[in-house]
């Protein structure tokens, strides 16, 4: 299996974890799994990456970074 088609992991945080789940909720085919300190999906980054930005988008969720 290549880099780009590996299913992503990262570190649990509620913020990202309210956006997953919205994410899970309204693209078709991903799925998002934890262990209680990861969030694993089905898809590769990319693919994860394209649907999370689908959701911003479709919802007009702003981030702000401090």
């Amino acid at each position: 299996m290549k880099n780009e088609e590996k299913p992503f992991e990262v570190t649990k945080t509620f913020g990202l974890g309210v956006l997953l789940k919205l994410t899970k909720k309204n693209v078709r085919g991903i799925e998002i799994s934890s262990n209680g300190k990861t969030f694993t999906s089905n898809v590769s980054l990319l693919k994860l990456t394209d649907a999370v930005n689908a959701t911003i988008k479709a919802h007009h969720i702003s981030l702000k970074i401090r």
